[in-house]
């Protein structure tokens, strides 16, 4: 039976060292992240928005292709982000275009085929904040996002599989784990509102 003990607090810490290392650089980004996103009133993050015009070819505002249009503007404006929201009615068309810390939008009057294009860039830190979200990031972050939370998952349970096989340990690390669970549950019950 101690052997097989042995193998499995060998094997729980291999994984834990080998997983929590794989897992360091996104864990250290979404610890410094949550941290900035919950302190915003550092003015790190503060957006700078700069307002230019255009001219809309006719045949795309009179007609309008949305695929053919995004691509106009993005050529036209020089933005590589996708766009993330379209709306057009009877007056004008909007097209926004976003990537963590920044966003763009075009704003199209109809009657004339002018175009107001209002850029705003929230800086390095607003950028980390809106890759913590997940926020305008595109379908690989957001894979990364959960495999981030997976080695989480995975360093949490094989570190508590190493502390079983740490008799010496044992008793002080899962009271202390006890206490931070019940730490958290009181902060939750008592300060935070319901």
């Amino acid at each position: 039976m101690k052997h097989v003990v042995r193998k499995i607090a060998h094997w729980g810490l291999l994984f834990h060292i080998y997983v929590s290392m794989a897992g360091f650089t996104l864990a250290l980004l979404f610890a410094v992240t949550g941290l900035t996103l919950n302190h915003q009133d550092f003015g790190w993050s503060e957006p700078r928005v700069v307002t230019s015009s255009i001219t809309i070819d006719e045949n795309l505002v009179s007609n309008p292709d949305q695929a053919a249009l995004e691509k106009f503007i993005r050529e036209k404006v020089g933005i590589r982000s996708p766009a993330t929201d379209y709306h057009e009615d009877s007056d004008e068309i909007q097209v926004t275009f976003a990537a963590p810390g920044k966003r763009t939008v075009v704003t199209i009057n109809r009657a004339d085929g002018t175009g107001t294009v209002e850029k705003e860039q929230r800086g390095f830190l607003a950028k980390l904040d809106d890759l913590h979200k997940g926020a305008d990031a595109g379908p690989v972050w957001y894979w990364t996002i959960d495999i981030a939370a997976l080695f989480l998952v995975v360093s949490s349970l094989t570190g508590m599989v190493t502390l079983l096989a740490l008799r010496a340990r044992r008793r002080s690390g899962f009271l202390v784990g006890a206490l931070g669970i019940l730490m958290v549950i009181m902060l939750y019950v008592i300060w935070v509102p319901k």
